[in-house]
């Protein structure tokens, strides 16, 4: 009789119990919120717990929430127009139905799972979605978070929601989170985590396997492999509330856990939810022999405001060339933006601007000058464009190539944004 490796085993375990929550809709686990499926009203529950917000679950497929969150990567992640995500396990496509609207027509959504039950279920909701939202923006994709079947360099941000915890190789899913990121790209990640190591009895349960418990590692090794993969700027931020909630809540598989501990003890003292957001390098300052900060004037068209990021419809475009100026200027480059509705005698005092426009009209802007070098025209070149253009080069030291294609939306430049939820913690560990 063959004997299957522990890492198959773990897997099929996974498998198989997900399965069963996706042909039951969730509720496999009792009419509690918890982490490991529960009905429509406690999933909804446990979601409003964890900070969704009642508009993004009302706008969401039926079905789609399995209550199996753990926290709200969508907001930790702070997603923007045109951006491509890619949800690690997801499910009944919770997650990814709420990213397509936040990244919009212009973006991406994906999802990657390794049970056909679940992956059926996600793709059999696209319809409703597609009715409801509008976009043609989310798909799919059979696979194991340690295998992405994705691209290297092909997403701006990695999410997954309590999931990580699951894979027997974590390592390897750090590695190919890491992979498949542009440069410069996030990853925001809802799991959890060890604040000190579980008691025997319960590692050995699979029930706490599948409810996420038994293969959670302690916070520090989860900084230590996303730092391995080689991501930066890692924060990693417990917040204790999402099991305390579960134990008031009675949740069978928390109530099992507490039976396991010594006296005294409660599942907060050994278990958390944990936010972890991180980087991959993308650019940085070239070596220069002396100190020239280069600067990017930017000659955009008439507008209603500095950026043209206001009012009811702001083009997507905008949005992300705002969000990537803002990043030019962190990595020292003077940038400097005229407005023709508000600053037109700029561009007839420019002598590079003023004979763009008299051959071309406005059709010429926005305009580009980098050091009064003309290096864009009638269009806003993405991210890693301009970088090199400005003087930045890759960590790796290699310089980038400008690339003559039409601008899309590419990544935004925020590690943790405005929209990331609230709560309180253990502490939160940056670096």
């Amino acid at each position: 009789m063959t004997t299957l490796p522990e890492s198959e085993t773990v897997r099929q375990k996974v498998r198989e119990s997900y399965g069963k929550i996706a042909a039951a809709d969730g509720s496999c686990c009792g009419s509690a919120p918890t982490c490991c499926g529960g009905p429509a009203d406690a999933a909804e529950k446990l979601a409003q717990h964890v900070g969704y917000s009642a508009e993004e679950l009302a706008a969401l497929p039926d079905g789609a929430n399995l209550g199996l969150s753990c926290g709200n990567p969508n907001a930790l992640a702070a997603l923007q127009p045109g951006e491509v995500v890619l949800d690690l396990g997801a499910g009944g496509g919770f997650d990814v139905f709420i990213a397509g609207r936040k990244v919009g027509p212009g973006g991406r959504a994906i999802g990657v799972d390794m049970t056909p039950q679940m992956l059926a279920k996600a793709r059999a909701n696209i319809a409703s979605y597609r009715e409801r939202a509008g976009f043609e923006n989310v798909e799919f994709l059979l696979g194991e978070i340690e295998h992405l079947p994705v691209p290297d360099a092909s997403v701006d941000v990695v999410i997954s929601n309590c999931v990580l915890n699951l894979s027997p190789d974590k390592p390897q899913v750090w590695r190919e989170i890491a992979r498949v990121l542009k440069p410069g790209g996030r990853v925001a990640v809802s799991d959890l985590a060890l604040l000190q190591p579980l008691p025997p009895a319960i590692l050995k349960s699979v029930e706490a396997l599948v409810g996420c418990v038994a293969g959670a590692v302690l916070v520090s090794e989860t900084e230590r492999m996303a730092r391995a993969a080689g991501l930066a700027d890692i924060c990693a931020k417990a917040k204790s509330d999402y099991v305390d909630g579960m134990v008031d809540w009675r949740d069978p598989l928390y109530q099992q856990i507490i039976s396991q501990l010594p006296a005294g003890a409660k599942p907060s003292d050994y278990i958390t939810s944990l936010e972890i957001t991180a980087r991959k390098p993308g650019f940085a300052a070239a070596p220069a022999a002396d100190s020239h900060r280069p600067v990017l004037k930017i000659y955009d068209p008439a507008m209603c405001c500095p950026t043209g990021v206001c009012g009811p419809q702001v083009d997507p475009t905008l949005v992300q060339f705002a969000a990537d100026a803002k990043w030019l200027q962190e990595q020292g480059v003077d940038v400097r933006r005229f407005n023709l509705s508000q600053n037109p005698a700029a561009y007839v005092e420019n002598d590079l601007v003023k004979a763009a426009l008299t051959e071309r009209g406005e059709s010429a802007l926005p305009i580009l000058l980098v050091d009064d070098k003309l290096v864009a025209s009638g269009q806003y070149p993405k991210k890693d464009q301009l970088a090199p253009l400005c003087g930045l080069v890759a960590r790796n030291g290699m310089r980038l190539a400008a690339r003559p294609t039409q601008p899309e939306p590419g990544e935004s430049g925020c590690c943790q944004g405005p929209d990331a939820p609230e709560g309180e913690g253990k502490g939160c560990c940056c670096s």
